[in-house]
């Protein structure tokens, strides 16, 4: 399975569309991200993986236990977006640089999603302001 850009947008947007500071599986589900999809399982790890979503309970999980038979158990346990998180998610409602990800970067790494990400969004602000960042 390889990173999906859309799919990460749509749930870092779910994320950041959250009325609280904190959202879970199940508000998720209610935002029309499925957590029993395995796209879900799968974009939740590499978020956690790269710091950007934390249990706000000092856990690091996102509620999902597997046993050995392969059964999946969820908890419904406060999940947040950290600063990292909030600042990727952004990159990816940019339109120029999530239509460059989607089109040029299919299946890249986040590492690689969000480097482009950046860098579209420091070339646009470098060509309007004149600012080399």
């Amino acid at each position: 399975m390889k990173p999906d850009a859309e799919y990460l947008k749509n749930l870092l947007t779910a994320f950041r569309n959250s009325p609280t500071p904190t959202t879970d599986i199940m508000n998720l589900k209610e935002a029309g991200i499925d957590y029993e999809n395995p796209n879900f399982e799968f974009h939740m790890h590499l978020l956690l993986d790269d710091g950007y979503i934390e249990s706000s309970a000092g856990l690091n999980d996102f509620g999902l236990s597997r046993g050995v038979d392969g059964y999946l158990s969820w908890s419904v346990i406060p999940l947040r977006l950290t600063a990292a998180g909030h600042e990727f998610a952004e990159g990816l409602e940019n339109p120029k640089a999530f239509e460059t990800v989607r089109k040029d970067f299919v299946g890249a790494s986040l590492g690689t999603i969000k480097d482009v990400v950046v860098g579209v969004i420091k070339a646009e602000i470098s060509k309007h302001t004149g600012l080399h960042l």
